[in-house]
């Protein structure tokens, strides 16, 4: 059994808190970007036409992040919530939910409507998708779970 630990911890061996740490995927045809909410901080990557913005922000502060993997796999994220979006039939443009790291795996819990979530399983070059009875699994060219762990780990030294 994994133990929950507080967001100081080493985030390659730990879970962590399902209320403290919070992923949001826009996926609208203007922007595509993520943005990771833990322990009063944030880390933003948006991709607009072709220009790009990544940082993570505190009050007062702003730690720009400039990584061309962070740009990867906010593509890859914002695809993959367009196609589970249009395979739950969902008209949300943004999908929020809880985000817990395990040793190697990354879950993702987004709301799809009011009352419903999917499950996103990020593990090496793939992405497992549980939305009721609907099971899917995605191919991606990176370990976009494993970028997701760096820059968690990023969020918590800025």
């Amino acid at each position: 059994m994994q133990e929950k630990c507080s967001i100081s911890a080493p985030t390659a061996t730990r879970l962590l808190s399902l209320s403290r740490v919070l992923l949001s995927v826009t996926a609208s045809p203007g922007v595509r970007g993520i943005s990771i909410t833990a322990g009063g901080k944030i880390l933003v990557s948006h991709l607009y036409a072709k220009s790009a913005y990544a940082a993570v922000l505190t009050r007062g502060e702003e730690c720009l992040v400039d990584g061309e993997d962070l740009k990867k796999a906010t593509w890859l994220l914002t695809r993959l919530m367009d196609r589970v979006g249009a395979l739950v039939k969902s008209r949300y443009y943004t999908y929020t939910g809880t985000l817990e790291v395990a040793n190697d795996a990354v879950v993702y819990k987004p709301y799809v409507s009011p009352t419903s979530t999917v499950e996103v399983v990020l593990s090496g070059k793939s992405a497992r998708v549980r939305a009721g009875d609907l099971r899917k699994r995605y191919s991606t060219s990176i370990d976009v779970g494993a970028v997701l762990r760096k820059y968690l780990t990023r969020l918590e030294e800025c």
